[in-house]
């Protein structure tokens, strides 16, 4: 069927964590997901969908062989959920997807799905959501705001959940920094990730990481990037994730013997995001190494920071 009306958009991958932030600190990559949503029946054929036949899905790039092609694709629940926010009934929607991000590997990939099934809604059905809502609601569907804040607003971003909501304050970081992600070829689920982390942590764990969140925010907005290889050490997470990374620590230690500023792992992993000022070449390959003794391929993706969040192409 061919579409009525539709609308692009792009999301950015993202970062999450930046080493001791956990759940609350965020940055925005140059990486992008597309999304086209397109309304290809009316109300009354959303309603008969279990019926008929399902939404057309069309999937390019990363995921192409294993993301859902009908209504549970992360995109399309997405939708239906800013939809039902906004007291609207979603017609049948179809999407066509170009991913760029890699999946399951801490880069934000269902994150971008979120945002950009909630974003691409708002735009096509007129739902006249504000960024507020919208951010609630992605945090919501995803469990945690630390990468949809940045995928929906850009920049680097610093949440705290309140509830139902989230205050969130988005800041530009300094000239001069750039990514390189050292992307291994394993993936490791969110939840997983999750479950290996204890409880309860020691006291003096916490107020190490406290000390360098605030050091991390102000090195990156400041420009003060040297900074960052003490700011971005972590005790909450890194430690205890680290099995389901093997060469995790020795990647990270050679980035910065390379000469980055600091690294980290991104999100819940398995990627190690390094941060550079110029091209990175060296602290990339030194990554790869790292892994390479381990028995871990990866591949490394040099990415400049992305000052903007989900935007209509």
């Amino acid at each position: 069927m061919s579409a009525r009306t539709s609308v692009t958009v792009r999301v950015p991958a993202t970062t999450a964590n930046l080493g001791p932030g956990y759940d609350c600190l965020g940055l925005a990559l140059g990486l992008h997901n597309e999304m086209t949503l397109s309304v290809i029946g009316d109300e009354a054929d959303a309603r008969a969908e279990g019926g008929a036949e399902p939404p057309c899905v069309h999937i390019e790039g990363e995921g192409c062989d294993c993301l859902a092609r009908d209504s549970s694709h992360l995109v399309l629940c997405a939708a239906r959920a800013a939809a039902n926010l906004a007291s609207r009934s979603a017609p049948l929607l179809g999407l066509r997807q170009v991913n760029r991000i890699p999946l399951a590997r801490g880069l934000g990939s269902s994150s971008a799905a979120i945002v950009g099934g909630i974003f691409a809604a708002n735009k096509l059905l007129g739902l006249e959501l504000s960024s507020r809502q919208m951010l609630d609601l992605a945090t919501e569907v995803e469990g945690h705001p630390d990468n949809v804040a940045p995928a929906l607003l850009g920049g680097l971003t610093v949440c705290c959940s309140v509830g139902n909501e989230v205050l969130v304050r988005r800041l530009e970081v300094a000239p001069g920094l750039a990514c390189v992600a050292a992307v291994p070829d394993f993936e490791v689920a969110t939840r997983e990730a999750r479950r290996a982390l204890p409880e309860t942590v020691p006291h003096a764990d916490a107020v190490f990481n406290l000390c360098r969140v605030g050091l991390s925010v102000a090195a990156l907005v400041s420009g003060e990037f040297a900074l960052l290889g003490e700011a971005m050490r972590d005790r909450l997470h890194q430690p205890y994730r680290a099995r389901l990374v093997p060469g995790m620590d020795d990647a990270i230690a050679a980035a910065l013997e390379a000469g980055a500023h600091g690294a980290c792992l991104s999100g819940s992993g398995p990627t190690i995001a390094a941060f550079v000022s110029g091209g990175g070449e060296e602290v990339g390959a030194a990554m790869v190494k790292a892994f390479a003794r381990a028995g871990v391929r990866a591949e490394t993706h040099p990415l400049a920071l992305c000052a903007e969040g989900a935007q209509v192409v």
